[in-house]
């Protein structure tokens, strides 16, 4: 069974998209945990950790993550930076190079979140984790979920593949910074669940992906009441 994970930060952006410097730290503070070998036991190879990634680059790494996997590997994306829709409601990740003239995204400079959605959906893994720390990241996620919409065949979409989605927000919440700290909101309470240990909620020695889920929206609720976390488990992915 192999652990890998791709986290990605996008603090810097082209025009008219507001720069987040908390989003790098992010980056830093998950791989942090996640090679600490007290806590995410992640081996160092299959840690990839990109700050301020061009477009291409992203997409190269999410296929990387999920293809040639076996059904017992876990695998884990993570995502710090701007949600964007563009004026059709399609929506996209963004990266360094993403930029909006005259308010509307330039498509082609982003990454349209159905790329992740397809590489997941592809992949043999059935331990997929994938968080959000974005604005309409709950959107996003719904995009990965099965609706309960005739129209869609659940085995062909999803194959039964374990799935867990964490998201900072509802999909039209704002959820990043606040004055005074390195973190977003939401990222901060993930690292400080899985580094002091008060996500076990259990005490079994192990946090399961709805444990962390429920002691950041605890945490983030209590410190910005606006700010609505999220899990989207397919296929019992809350065990995780």
């Amino acid at each position: 069974m192999a652990k890998v994970a791709l986290l990605i930060g996008v603090s810097e952006y082209g025009a008219d998209i507001t720069s987040l410097l908390a989003a790098t730290k992010d980056v830093e503070a998950m791989q942090r945990v996640l090679l600490n070998p007290e806590m995410g036991e992640f081996a160092e190879t299959d840690v990839t950790a990109l700050k301020n990634p061009n477009r291409q680059e992203v997409e190269d790494a999410i296929y990387r993550l999920f293809a040639n996997r076996q059904k017992e590997d876990l695998l884990l994306f993570y995502f710090s930076g701007h949600g964007i829709k563009d004026e059709n409601g399609k929506l996209y990740l963004s990266n360094c190079n993403t930029r909006k003239e005259n308010g509307r995204l330039v498509k082609h400079l982003a990454l349209a979140a159905n790329v992740l959605n397809e590489n997941m959906n592809e992949s043999k893994s059935e331990r997929q984790v994938v968080i959000l720390d974005c604005c309409f990241s709950g959107a996003i996620a719904r995009d990965m979920t099965p609706r309960d919409d005739s129209t869609v065949n659940l085995q062909e979409e999803l194959g039964g593949k374990g799935r867990a989605i964490l998201t900072s927000s509802t999909s039209t919440q704002y959820s990043f910074e606040q004055e005074g700290s390195e973190l977003s909101v939401y990222t901060r309470y993930l690292v400080e669940g899985i580094e002091k240990g008060a996500a076990d909620k259990d005490g079994d020695g192990r946090i399961s992906v709805d444990e962390l889920h429920e002691y950041a929206s605890i945490k983030v609720k209590q410190e910005a009441p606006a700010m609505t976390p999220k899990i989207y488990p397919v296929e019992e992915g809350y065990k995780i």
